[in-house]
């Protein structure tokens, strides 16, 4: 054997041999568990209706409004945890009061903050830590195309308890939740659930792709005075049949 190989088999360098083969392995690792942080078990909506809630890439939009039979399956299998409800409303629409949510949980989503959400990630602004990431970016653009006076979202949350949500090869079966009043259009409904404890939260977040985006208007509501109308001619066309009827 030559001098120098018989030395790397022999001498000095063969001590470092074991350090050499851990650092290698750990760097081979390396990628792997940065993939395993970085994409944790995205929640996705679903919702009723043929059409309704088909991911487009971008987000899942539905026409019906408001929303029901809705509700978030999760990645990769099912997972049971505290499930948050959020639903963000253009910032240019005024506030309302909370919406009820009915259906296989029950609950409200009162306002959560007088400030809107016009930047950074929706978890940050919610106190909370959540995997994917859901940066402001991934949503307002497609607001904006149905209402381009928006500039952020109002947040209404809802936290519905402890529940199970279903894989993604299982959608539209549980939870299934209808919102008891219409969503401005351009809004959105998303979930949250935190499959570890109280103490240790491990908040996973909804894929903005899984993101439920409403694209059509409320049906308009019938002010007092056209209400009045109405009703004035209903009464004056059952008074013209009831004549008709008696001969008078």
């Amino acid at each position: 054997m030559d001098k120098p190989l018989r030395w790397l088999a022999t001498g000095p360098m063969l001590r470092f041999a074991p350090a050499a083969l851990l650092l290698f392995g750990a760097l081979t690792l390396l990628p792997r568990a940065s993939l395993a942080i970085t994409i944790v078990d995205p929640l996705h909506g679903y919702c009723g209706g043929v059409g309704q809630c088909v991911d487009n890439g971008t987000n899942s939009p539905t026409s019906t409004n408001p929303p029901s039979n809705f509700g978030f399956t999760v990645s990769p299998g099912s997972a049971s945890g505290d499930l948050l409800l959020d639903v963000l409303a253009p910032d240019n629409v005024a506030s309302g009061p909370p919406y009820a949510i009915s259906g296989t949980l029950t609950g409200t989503a009162p306002l959560f903050s007088a400030t809107p959400w016009t930047s950074g990630d929706l978890d940050t602004y919610l106190g909370i830590s959540a995997s994917p990431a859901n940066p402001i970016g991934a949503y307002l653009p497609s607001t904006i195309t149905v209402d381009p006076g928006a500039t952020g979202f109002l947040v209404y949350q809802a936290d519905l308890g402890t529940t199970t949500l279903q894989g993604p090869s299982n959608p539209n079966v549980s939870p299934l939740e209808t919102l008891g009043s219409s969503l401005p259009q351009g809004s959105y409904i998303v979930g949250f659930l935190n499959e570890g404890t109280i103490g240790a939260p491990n908040w996973v977040a909804t894929a903005n792709s899984g993101a439920i985006f409403e694209t059509s208007a409320p049906s308009p509501v019938p002010e007092p005075g056209s209400l009045v109308l109405m009703f004035t001619g209903l009464v004056g066309l059952g008074g013209v049949v009831r004549r008709r009827l008696t001969g008078r």
